[in-house]
């Protein structure tokens, strides 16, 4: 149970924070210096150097990562992955909506809750396994 809520908190931590660093980075693309390519990085490097609003998320975002590798030694990868993934998704979608980026179509919400249902499959699967081993274990 505990990895399915740590899965769930990386899946929020990534999804939630993905609009928020799009935010954060506007206006990186129109940065042109005259210059060289070396010259325009470091005009980059600046700007978003000095923008908290990017690197507040970004920090959260890389703990949802780090969650996510210590995670990763008591969960099953081939669930663990999909799941967090998905999720991702899912909260990148709806804190997207909530700030006003783009309202979801037909496909975006079916989509969505296809992602929802097949994770709640792939977590259901995994407790009824859970539970399996546990009452083998007790029986012998």
């Amino acid at each position: 149970m505990l990895t399915i809520v740590q899965l769930l908190t990386v899946g929020l931590l990534w999804g939630v924070t993905n609009p928020f660093i799009r935010l954060g980075s506007q206006g990186i693309e129109s940065i042109t210096d005259s210059g060289s390519r070396y010259r325009n990085f470091l005009a980059e490097l600046r700007m978003i150097g000095s923008r908290l609003s990017y690197w507040i998320p970004f920090g959260l975002n890389q703990c949802g990562s780090l969650l996510y590798v210590w995670t990763l030694q008591s969960a099953n990868i081939t669930i663990a992955v999909p799941v967090a993934n998905s999720l991702s998704f899912v909260f990148t979608a709806i804190t997207g909506y909530l700030l006003g980026e783009q309202q979801p179509g037909k496909n975006i919400i079916i989509g969505t809750l296809l992602i929802c249902f097949g994770s709640i499959l792939m977590i259901y699967d995994k407790m009824q396994h859970e539970q399996q081993i546990q009452s083998f274990e007790f029986s012998d």
